[in-house]
């Protein structure tokens, strides 16, 4: 019999576990007991949002093949894969409207394997602008380093790009049966790991072999978070990539030290939940009738959202939690390090990027000889 192929898309969502799913397979821990699985990345497939987005949308043959020789190259390499399967995951896919990714996928990825699909996760809408929030202030972003996250939920609301209904149905309109939707509810994934229910969905009924630790990108708490913002803050004037990089590299090395036994999360406060409530409940009860047979998974979040919210909303200034002492130290070495970062021998957002990626080789070196 031939050999066939699987090539698999992970599109997201933001905030759905992706780093963990993608950290699994890069570092080489899971491992297809009768079959194959091929990884065409460092770590993450989101560079390609670019030229996805440039190519499906460029007006003139001259612009479509401007932008086609990374998405020709990547095809090349699935289609030279004797793997079974090929998974690319990207979450940046998300802001790729279904119709222009498929036609890219029918352009350059048609004929790369014998099957093609499509999975995202879904975050509830709560949880999802809250965790937006901690992650944008994580990497610097103007919005959430002067607002705060009644102020920020409130822009979000004015362009609706929390509703899902409308853009998984384009999805599902595109791909058919080959679109995959799961809920980022844990009680919803096997055995409560995102990793493991995508290994379940992707490569259904293949006996795996899960190694090492599935977590990864743990939400700051609050007080360290707060840490990071007068950081941030400080950094306002360096590029914006680098803001970004230094924010992981941080989360980075505050994973590594012990947890705090007094840790805070950032919570919706009972206004904001119910305002999310009534914004939502249309949308939820949308996609819990079309994509989660009826079973009322958003709506009951929405719900639970507002009886575990906190009666009032809880500060998102540094100098709530810091004190003046530790802030002003913060700010002095923030200084110092705004300084050193204007060395322009050294190409720091390269310089952060790499760590990520040799702890990534590290790992990998250690797992794929993992019996």
């Amino acid at each position: 019999m031939m050999a066939t192929k699987t090539l698999i898309f992970h599109i997201g969502d933001h905030k759905t576990g992706s780093t963990s799913i993608q950290l699994a397979f890069a570092e080489g821990r899971v491992a297809l007991d009768q079959k194959t699985v091929f990884y065409p990345a460092k770590l993450t497939s989101n560079a390609l949002k670019p030229p996805f987005h440039a190519w499906a949308t460029a007006e003139t043959e001259a612009e479509r093949q401007k932008h086609a020789p990374q998405l020709t190259a990547l095809a090349q390499k699935i289609r030279n894969s004797s793997a079974d399967y090929v998974l690319v995951s990207a979450e940046e896919f998300e802001g790729i409207p279904a119709p222009l990714f498929k036609k890219v996928v029918d352009h350059f990825f048609a004929n790369t394997a014998n099957e093609i699909r499509v999975i995202a996760y879904v975050r509830p809408h709560g949880p999802r602008l809250v965790s937006s929030f901690s992650e944008r202030t994580k990497v610097g972003l103007p919005q959430t380093l002067t607002k705060n996250l009644s102020e920020f939920v409130a822009l979000r609301l004015k362009n609706k790009n929390s509703n899902y209904h409308a853009r998984f149905s384009a999805w599902r309109q595109e791909f058919g049966d080959a679109f995959v939707l799961r809920p980022m509810i844990h009680s919803q994934l096997q055995q409560g790991s995102v990793v493991t229910d995508f290994i379940h969905h992707a490569f259904p009924d293949e006996p795996y072999v899960l190694h090492g630790d599935d977590t990864a990108n743990v939400s700051l708490d609050l007080v360290d978070l707060m840490r990071l913002k007068v950081l941030q803050r400080n950094l306002q004037h360096k590029d914006r990539k680098l803001r970004h990089r230094i924010g992981w590299d941080f989360s980075r090395h505050v994973a590594k030290m012990p947890a705090n036994p007094n840790r805070q999360k950032l919570q919706l406060h009972r206004s904001l939940a119910k305002t999310l409530q009534r914004t939502y409940l249309e949308d939820a009860c949308a996609m819990d009738r079309d994509f989660f047979s009826g079973a009322p998974l958003l709506e009951l979040e929405l719900r639970r959202a507002v009886r575990g919210a906190r009666l009032r909303a809880q500060s998102v200034e540094p100098a709530t939690y810091l004190s003046a002492s530790e802030i002003q130290s913060l700010t002095l070495m923030a200084s110092i390090f705004s300084d050193m970062l204007n060395n322009e021998a050294v190409d720091w957002s390269h310089f952060f990027h790499q760590k990520r990626l040799d702890e990534v080789d590290n790992a990998r070196a250690r797992y794929v000889s993992t019996p």
